[in-house]
């Protein structure tokens, strides 16, 4: 009996140990890392043609996004959510571009990318939303906050023309070249 009962105490933790391994892990392959994720679908965004593939963008508009929540501290999380910003704008959601700047700006505000944030920011509410007031504002905010970025001077031009018809920008250049 004593045989038997000294077995046992070597045979059921054994049995516990295989069985516990085949139920964590049932059959399922080993995750990709993200990484490759993300650089198995930059490089799906466009396919042999050159055309653009929309469900690629925004999977990895979402992946980008992901990344940049799970891992904050990560340096390439701020140049996740500008590229995932710049995605966003070729969709007709202008909200989420500005929601990803905004992210952008108050997660990072040092980051090179912060500056080109607040200008798109601007620039999507002068051309998505027909907003010049808040515009005007953005690019103001620009122009004070980076005066010598290589955009301040874009961002007085597009101060200058905010509201102006294509037609009155044609006439204004046309008058322009003419004196």
């Amino acid at each position: 009996m004593m045989l038997k009962m000294s077995r046992l105490r070597v045979v059921f933790p054994t049995l516990i140990m295989v069985f516990s391994l085949v139920a964590c892990n049932p059959g399922k392959k080993k995750q990709e890392p993200v990484d490759d994720k993300i650089s198995q679908l930059e490089k799906a965004l466009f396919d042999e043609g050159g055309a653009y593939s929309q469900d690629t963008a925004r999977m990895l508009m979402d992946l980008y996004v992901r990344f940049a929540d799970s891992l904050p501290q990560d340096e390439r999380s701020p140049e996740y959510l500008f590229k995932a910003a710049d995605l966003s704008m070729y969709f007709s959601d202008p909200g989420r571009t500005i929601w990803l700047l905004d992210r952008l700006m108050a997660r990072y505000p040092e980051h090179e990318k912060a500056a080109m944030s607040l200008f798109l920011k601007a620039f999507t509410y002068d051309t998505r939303f027909d907003d010049t007031a808040s515009a005007r504002h953005f690019y103001q905010q620009f122009i004070e906050r980076y005066p010598q970025h290589e955009f301040a001077g874009e961002a007085e031009a597009a101060i200058r023309n905010l509201g102006k018809s294509p037609e009155e920008l044609i006439r204004e250049f046309e008058q322009r070249n003419n004196n």
